[in-house]
């Protein structure tokens, strides 16, 4: 009878210190809304950059698109700005967006398609839309969307990385149903992001990759957006980036983006 409490008592003592073990490492992680500020933070570093990227749009055949993208990112007044232009090939050259950004505001956005012409804001509801063919939408090419409220799922090994796990139930979206992101636990940069439809199957999932330290600035060189439902995919793959590169004022102002394709910084920026 004796061995039997004692076990008993000891089985106790195992599950009391289980449950506590639980409650400690719950406390030591921060809450989802920081999780996700702090995410926000590491896309956007605050320092001025350029950088030249491919983009590929891959059927399920191979390779149906390719192009050199310039990026030109910059904080002026109390505005952040991030323009991205196609700069080959010559039948898509041209096409732009530019994104700005004011502290607790709705992030507004231009759009450019040398084949009309013109500029155009686009309205938030454009930011689902694909942008130029792509499995990329315009938000995509933006600022992070926070959105909310998200739910904090724990943390777990997620694709080879330590990472938060979280969760928002995205209500009267056009397009998606609930969002689920892994966030790294070290850099506060994102590892995988999955987009579920609206009948609750997985629609999209974004890949992170090949996480570089530049300039002390932990940067992301290569995105992978991959159709689930349709197949196929298009990719981001960075092949410069130049931290503290200030790019001329007058490129982030909508009414010059027909010539943004033209400016003497991309050349710059690719060297």
């Amino acid at each position: 009878m004796r061995h039997v409490l004692n076990l008993t008592i000891a089985t106790l003592v195992l599950v009391a210190f289980a449950f506590a073990a639980r409650a400690d490492a719950l406390a030591a992680e921060p809450d989802a809304a920081s999780i996700v500020k702090r995410m926000k933070q590491a896309l956007e570093p605050a320092r001025p950059s350029v950088r030249v990227m491919t983009v590929k749009v891959n059927s399920r055949e191979g390779v149906a698109a390719q192009w050199t993208v310039g990026q030109a990112r910059a904080h002026l007044d109390d505005t952040d700005s991030m323009l991205t232009v196609v700069l080959d090939p010559v039948g898509a050259k041209g096409i732009a967006f530019l994104a700005k950004e004011k502290p607790g505001a709705v992030a507004v956005g231009y759009s450019y398609l040398p084949a009309v012409r013109r500029a155009q804001e686009i309205t938030p509801a454009a930011d689902y839309e694909p942008f130029s063919g792509t499995d990329f939408t315009y938000g995509d090419w933006g600022f992070a969307r926070l959105g909310g409220p998200w739910k904090l799922d724990g943390s777990e090994t997620h694709n080879g990385v330590k990472a938060y796990k979280l969760e928002v139930v995205l209500a009267n979206n056009p397009l998606f149903s609930k969002d689920v992101i892994w966030v790294a636990t070290d850099t506060g940069l994102p590892v995988e992001r999955d987009y579920y439809d609206l009948q609750g199957k997985l629609y999209k999932s974004e890949h992170f990759e090949k996480i570089t330290t530049i300039d002390n600035i932990p940067t992301i060189m290569k995105i992978v957006m991959e159709d689930v439902q349709m197949g196929g995919s298009s990719e981001i793959d960075v092949s410069s980036v130049k931290y503290g590169e200030e790019a001329p004022v007058g490129l982030f102002d909508p009414k010059r983006l027909p010539d943004a394709a033209n400016d003497p910084l991309w050349k710059m920026g690719a060297q």
